[in-house]
């Protein structure tokens, strides 16, 4: 197995991509919804920076969760988030599919890449945890 696809190893990937697309919510949520919605003003009554602030802020969290859980990651953990992957890659494509004419088409371009990312590194953790057995080797 590549020294890279441990569970450890994809569990630190995946914080820090996490963490990667919290940051434009967490310092710029304002421009954030602008470039992703740009006609869109609020979400369920909520102002949409407020949205894009409370999303960044989310991302970030997991990514701490991840990071410590990655010292030494548990097989149950990993499941839990390859599983969280899909319902992230899943929810993504309904939100275009349902929503897609609200987003720019940069927005787009941009929730299909986080998407795609996300799906890999779900399969990747997957991978890694048939090639270890599921132990949190690595």
């Amino acid at each position: 197995m590549h020294s890279w696809l441990t569970p450890r190893c994809l569990l630190r990937f995946d914080a820090a991509l996490c963490l990667a697309c919290g940051l434009p919510g967490l310092l710029a949520a304002g421009w954030t919804a602008k470039f992703l919605l740009p006609v869109q003003t609020g979400l369920f009554g909520l102002p949409l920076a407020g949205v894009m602030l409370g999303l960044g802020v989310a991302l970030a969290a997991y990514a701490i969760l991840l990071a410590v859980m990655s010292v030494r990651p548990a097989r149950g953990f990993t499941t839990f988030t390859i599983l969280a992957d899909g319902l992230w890659v899943l929810g993504t494509l309904a939100l275009l599919l349902g929503f897609g004419a609200a987003f720019s088409k940069a927005g787009v371009v941009v929730l299909l890449v986080i998407a795609a990312d996300t799906a890999l590194i779900g399969v990747l953790k997957a991978r890694a945890l048939r090639l270890s057995g599921g132990l949190a080797a690595g």
